[in-house]
């Protein structure tokens, strides 16, 4: 593949651009009708919000390139090149599975929900990868889950085909520490100042 590939659920995203608004609008209104004291008891809860559904919803992706896969969930990121992986399937979220045996699961492509997947017909996962007796509701096109288990296993037969060296051994796991440090001092500093506006309101 020429460029990187990017998954991200389509309405995860548009949910996390709504809440992000919002709490500007929050912001917004808590200066015009309370001033600046109001807007530093009030901000820190807001803003912990607006970021938890930037971090929730719209950092998670899944990304393919030529090398690897990669999963990019909240608070760790998971590198996983293509000879590292056995097996990939869609029942709770994308999964890889690894030479290692781990099962790395990515946030930004969860199953459908109970209601979605019972109405999935069999029309919408005719054209996913696997065998028909094999496909789930996880797998139709159109879900979070089955989009990106499509995009992963194409790309995954594309690089065997290739005959690309394969060597397992080299996923890499690490912790996204900026996003953990910040959540913790925004949810620290949201707690503070609930407790003191009402402390004394």
């Amino acid at each position: 593949m020429p460029h990187p590939v990017v998954f991200r659920p389509r309405g995860g995203v548009i949910l996390a651009v709504l809440a992000i608004a919002l709490c500007l609008a929050i912001l917004i209104s808590l200066v015009v009708t309370d001033g600046v004291a109001g807007l530093l008891a009030w901000s820190w809860p807001v803003v912990a919000f607006g970021w938890l559904a930037w971090l929730l919803y719209i950092r998670p992706s899944v990304t393919l390139t030529d090398g690897f896969v990669e999963i990019r969930n909240p608070l760790r990121t998971h590198r996983v090149p293509w000879g590292d992986i056995i097996d990939v399937e869609s029942r709770y979220a994308l999964s890889i599975t690894t030479t290692d045996r781990r099962v790395i699961r990515a946030w930004a492509a969860p199953a459908p929900g109970a209601r979605q997947a019972l109405g999935t017909r069999r029309a919408d996962v005719a054209r996913a990868p696997g065998q028909g007796d094999t496909r789930r509701p996880s797998d139709a096109e159109g879900t979070d889950s089955g989009d990106a288990t499509a995009l992963v296993v194409r790309a995954l037969e594309q690089h065997r085909r290739s005959g690309a060296p394969s060597l397992p051994g080299g996923t890499v796991t690490t912790w996204s520490v900026i996003p953990l440090g910040v959540t913790a001092l925004l949810l620290l500093a949201a707690v503070v100042s609930l407790s003191q506006a009402l402390a004394h309101g």
